[in-house]
């Protein structure tokens, strides 16, 4: 085989492996993307307890939760998602948006973000959540008892284990995060609450 065939075979191989590869990235990367879900998917109501510590040793899972504090309504709406497996990934992303609402005159937050939502072995899913919260509680000078947070908007982590109870009906167990990761100072005392909720599939 002379030098010129044999870079002629080469560069036929390098375009024929460049045709399939773009081939199949036409066919699982770059699919049309569409709205997976009804507009509204999900609607979740429930309660959590309020001022949880997390254990940081312990992948910041809670370290002690006060039973007397169940003082906390939530409310969630999960919207229709993009279903990742048209990217080869896993899951669900899905706009989320909510409250958390002290039913003892204390701190609330409302909340948005992007939910992934994963149904790991069914019926049960798990969830992560990442965005933003605003709250109505204290900046600075808190009274005992309370919390100085130091900025009015606060990143918001949330993370969820749930089961389909039926076609329709879900629950799952909560918990949730918000803190200014040191951005308003070196104080950051942040929120974490632990609870459960309810949900209906539309």
């Amino acid at each position: 085989m002379t030098g010129a065939v044999f870079k002629r075979f080469i560069a036929a191989g390098i375009l024929l492996f460049g045709g399939l590869v773009q081939a199949q990235a036409q066919e699982t990367f770059f699919k049309p993307v569409t709205l997976d879900d009804p507009i509204l998917s999900e609607l979740r109501v429930g309660a959590s307890f309020e001022g949880v510590e997390l254990n940081e040793s312990v992948l910041f899972l809670p370290g002690v939760v006060p039973l007397d504090r169940l003082h906390k309504l939530s409310v969630e709406a999960v919207f229709g998602g993009v279903d990742l497996n048209v990217l080869n990934l896993y899951g669900d992303l899905r706009p989320v948006v909510g409250g958390t609402f002290s039913l003892s005159g204390e701190d609330s937050w409302l909340w948005g973000g992007v939910n992934w939502h994963v149904q790991a072995l069914d019926p049960l899913w798990f969830e992560f959540t990442a965005g933003a919260t605003v709250h109505n509680g204290y900046l600075e000078n808190a009274p005992a008892g309370r919390r100085a947070y130091g900025c009015r908007a606060l990143i918001y982590l949330s993370g969820a284990f749930g089961i389909d109870l039926t076609e329709n009906l879900t629950a799952s167990v909560n918990l949730e995060h918000g803190s200014h990761a040191s951005t308003c100072g070196a104080t950051n005392p942040g929120f974490n609450t632990v609870g459960f909720k309810l949900g209906y599939k539309f």
